[in-house]
C-alpha cells in the first residue's frame, strides 16, 4: 500500500507526457520526421570536422604534447588562444536552424544536447582537458540575458562540465557594458564593439589555470580575442576555445 502513491504519480506523469505529444507533437529540425527533435538519420548526418588552428584553419591533430587545435606555430603570435576545437561549420542549415532556435526562440531544451554532442566530438578526436583546467562560458550583459531569459553558452557549460566531470565557473568573467549585435557588424566593426568590454572577476579560479573558453559561434573571432586577453593578463596560463560552430 505504501508504494500506491508512487504509482499513481508515475501514472499521471505518463499520462501528462502523453497528452503534451498529442497537443503539441515533436518534429525534427532536419527533416520535420515526428518523435524527436534530431532523428536518428539527421543526428548521423551531421559530421565532425577536426580541429584546426583558430587562425588560419589549418587542421591540428595530436602531436607529442600537444593537443588537437593547437594554435599552429605560423599563428601563434596572433592571437591570445593556445587551442580551438569546434565541430561544425555555421553554414550547415541544420546547425545554424538549431542555434538560431536555441538562442532566439528559447529552445532551452537544446543545451543537453548540443553538450552531449560535444562530449561524442572530444571522444571522437581524443581530446583531453589538461588536469585543472576550468569551463568559463562567455557572458551576456545583464540586460541582454534578462530579454532573452538565460545565457544560452551557460547553460551548455553546466551540462558539459557534468559529463566531463569537469570544474567551471559561470562568473569568472563579466560583460562591462551593453555592445551591438556582433551579427550585424563587419570584421573591424566586430573587434571594436567588443574592445574593452570583459572584466575578470574570480581571479582566484583563473590564475595558473587553463581556462576553456565556450560559446555558441565563432565568426571573426573578435568576442572571443577580446575575453581571452582579458583571462591572459588576469593570470591565465593558457586559453582554450571551444564553440559549437564557426
Amino acid at each position: 500500500m505504501e508504494h500506491e502513491p508512487l504509482k499513481l504519480k508515475q501514472l499521471f506523469s505518463k499520462i501528462k507526457f502523453l497528452i503534451l505529444d498529442c497537443l503539441f507533437p515533436i518534429f525534427c529540425y532536419g527533416c520535420e520526421k515526428e518523435g524527436s527533435y534530431i532523428c536518428e538519420t539527421c543526428r548521423a548526418a551531421l559530421q565532425f570536422l577536426p580541429p584546426s588552428c583558430i587562425i588560419c584553419t589549418k587542421i591540428v591533430f595530436s602531436q607529442k604534447k600537444n593537443p588537437p587545435g593547437k594554435t599552429c606555430r605560423a599563428c601563434r603570435s596572433h592571437t591570445y588562444v593556445d587551442t580551438f576545437c569546434s565541430p561544425f561549420l555555421f553554414k550547415n542549415s541544420l546547425i545554424r536552424t538549431l542555434i538560431h532556435d536555441f538562442k532566439y526562440r528559447r529552445a532551452r531544451f537544446l543545451a543537453p544536447f548540443f553538450a552531449e554532442l560535444f562530449f561524442e566530438y572530444m571522444r571522437y578526436y581524443r581530446i583531453t582537458l589538461p588536469e585543472r583546467a576550468i569551463l568559463v562560458p562567455i557572458p551576456l550583459s545583464y540586460k541582454r540575458e534578462r530579454l532573452r531569459g538565460f545565457n544560452q553558452s551557460l547553460l551548455v557549460v553546466e551540462h558539459l562540465a557534468k559529463l566531463l566531470s569537469s570544474e567551471y565557473a559561470l562568473d569568472a568573467l563579466g560583460k562591462a557594458k551593453e555592445t551591438k549585435p556582433q551579427a550585424g557588424l563587419l570584421g573591424e566593426e566586430r573587434h571594436e564593439n567588443v574592445r574593452g568590454v570583459f572584466y575578470a572577476k574570480k581571479l582566484d579560479k583563473i590564475s595558473g589555470r587553463v581556462v576553456v573558453l565556450f560559446d555558441d559561434v565563432k565568426t571573426t573571432g573578435a568576442t572571443l580575442e577580446e575575453a581571452a586577453q582579458i583571462l591572459r593578463e588576469a593570470g591565465a596560463q593558457k586559453i582554450w576555445v571551444f564553440t559549437i560552430a564557426h
